[in-house]
């Protein structure tokens, strides 16, 4: 029963001994998605977009960086383009 949870566990650790840097990042990273979707949760239907989207870009961008230091280019594509496209979103908001 416990079994699962220790794995988990072990594989935490694991990731912290190969790369700390990294694994802090994550839970920075981690932290800044659960502060978006809760300003956005507390805030709809007025959204702060000004606050937002520097948070969410900078957290992909943060994001995009682990995917390169663990060599996974699909992890890796997909937060540069959502990078790409909020900062797109951003832009339009501030020359509105």
């Amino acid at each position: 029963m416990l079994e699962p949870i220790e794995n988990t566990w072990s594989w935490i650790k694991a990731d912290w001994r190969e790369h700390p840097l990294r694994f802090t990042v994550e839970v920075i990273c981690w932290l800044d998605s659960m502060a978006t979707a809760t300003i956005v949760a507390a805030t709809v239907p007025n959204l702060p977009y000004h606050l937002l989207y520097p948070l969410w870009i900078g957290g992909t961008l943060l994001y995009a960086w682990c995917a390169w230091s663990r060599g996974s280019f699909g992890m890796l594509a997909t937060f540069l383009m959502i990078a790409t496209i909020d900062t797109v979103g951003w832009l339009r908001i501030i020359c509105h």
